[in-house]
Order: structure tokens, then C-alpha cells, then sequence
């Protein structure tokens, strides 16, 4: 399988080389910029080439990869750009248009903050979903790795509400206006505090994530900071990215 990789980055993709009869795929990995998740970035990093590999061996096709932080990059990861700054920057989209907001550098500190929106998950989403530079004819994928709720994708009115939509469903209408699947993954980690309400908290993203990935077709996983975990991931996903999403019949989203 011929890999067309993006590192965001690193410059405006090449096109793809493609042969006749040879899917085209373009996968983009957007991962949550918070603390919670460095580890994880520096796991995926170790084993995005061997999941690559093992996937030319397994399935033909013209991959592009594109790895992208929410608000910020992490440094010394294949995660070097945000999805504001690859868009705003490599796409040259106007700012203007798109649902985030520009945020302070990650500093790699602990408990280090960002200066980005409650909420920019959601926001991202919706962003790459809808302004990415995808492929003509390449199967649309979003891989998304968060440990906290997708709140904060709001519908861009004029008055600025959101419609009674909600972040979940404004990532899906989007996936589906583009024709992406978008494959969910939050993490397995645990917060401190009280237990129960760290649960219950747990099972809302979980089920949240679960649901985005159902209504656009895409894999639901749950993320385990270790190689083999990780490999197991990707190449799953890479795996069933070579044909179009098939959606479940779920309830349309509310308007």
C-alpha cells in the first residue's frame, strides 16, 4: 500500500499517486490538547509507522495521514500543528469561519492551561470536518482521542445559539454534510476525586463518544496507553477506512 503521510506541519501534503482500481484514503488523528493526554500522544508516535506498515501489507490503498492537536501541538510527537493552525495556516482557511478560537503555546507543564474555549474539542471537530483538504474520491475518516466532553460546538448563527443541537450532534451533521466517518476514542484514564461521580462522568463521554461514532458510521474504542493497544487501534482503523461510511438508522439530529 503506497502511504501518502502528512506530519502536519511540515509543509502542504504531496498529491496522491494513485493506480486504477486503488482506494484512496485520508485519514485525519485529532487528539484532545490537555495534559491527561501526553502520554498517549507520545504512544501513538512510537507506533503510527509500524500500524502504517502493517497495513500496506494487509489492504492496497493511497493513505494520507494527517495528525493534528485540538488547540495546541504537543511537542516532540507526530501531533506538531493544531487543527486552527493547519487549517488557518496550510489550508489558509479565514479564522473567521471556523468554530475555534486561537489558544496560548502547550508548555508541556503539569497543569498548564491553554488560553483556548471550554469546549474546543467539539469545535475542532467541526472545523476539520468541514474545512479539511480532503481527496477527491478519498473515503473521508476523523480518528478523535479526548478525555473530556465535546461541549462547545455551537451551530454559527448570527444571535450565536446553538440550536438545541448539541456537540455530539453538531459534529455528526457535519460528518455527514461531508460524507466522513469519525471514528471515537476517549480515554481510559481516571481523574481524581470521588469515584462515583468520576464514573458517572466517564459513562456520559463515553456514551457521547460511542454515539458520534455509531451515527457517522466510524469505530468506538477505548484507549489504553500501550503499544500494543494503540497498534491494535490504528490498524483497525486504518483497516476499515477503504470504504464509504455506513451510518446507523439512529434518530435524525434534533433541529
Amino acid at each position: 500500500m503506497e502511504a501518502v503521510v502528512s506530519l502536519a506541519g511540515r509543509g502542504r501534503p504531496s498529491p496522491a499517486r494513485r493506480e486504477i482500481g486503488i482506494p484512496a484514503v485520508d485519514l485525519v488523528v485529532l487528539i484532545e490538547s490537555s495534559d491527561a493526554m501526553k502520554d498517549l500522544a507520545d504512544t501513538l508516535s512510537k507506533v503510527v509507522g509500524t500500524a502504517l506498515g502493517a497495513a500496506r501489507l494487509k489492504r492496497p490503498a493511497s493513505l494520507r495521514v494527517t495528525y493534528l492537536g485540538t488547540e495546541t501541538a504537543f511537542p516532540c510527537t507526530v501531533f506538531m500543528i493544531s487543527a486552527r493552525g493547519y487549517l488557518t495556516v496550510a489550508r489558509r482557511v479565514d479564522g473567521s469561519l471556523l468554530a475555534s478560537r486561537p489558544s496560548g503555546p502547550w508548555r508541556g507543564e503539569p497543569g498548564a492551561r491553554s488560553a483556548g474555549v471550554e469546549g474546543s474539542a467539539g469545535h475542532a471537530l467541526v472545523d476539520v470536518l468541514a474545512h479539511f483538504d480532503w481527496r477527491p474520491g478519498a473515503t473521508r475518516n476523523v480518528l478523535f482521542l479526548g478525555d473530556g466532553p465535546l461541549h462547545g460546538a455551537r451551530s454559527r448563527t448570527p444571535a450565536g445559539h446553538d440550536e438545541g443541537r448539541g456537540a455530539a450532534g453538531r459534529v455528526i451533521e457535519a460528518a455527514r454534510q461531508m460524507g466522513a466517518r469519525v471514528h471515537m476514542c476517549p480515554s481510559a484514564g481516571r481523574s481524581r476525586g470521588d469515584a462515583e461521580a468520576q464514573e458517572r462522568r466517564r459513562a456520559g463521554i463515553e456514551a457521547e463518544y460511542a454515539r458520534v461514532a455509531a451515527e457517522t458510521g466510524g469505530q468506538f474504542f477505548v484507549a489504553q496507553d500501550s503499544l500494543g493497544a494503540c497498534l491494535t487501534m490504528l490498524e483497525g482503523v486504518i483497516g476499515g477506512s477503504t470504504t464509504a461510511p455506513r451510518t446507523s438508522a439512529a434518530a435524525p439530529t434534533p433541529r
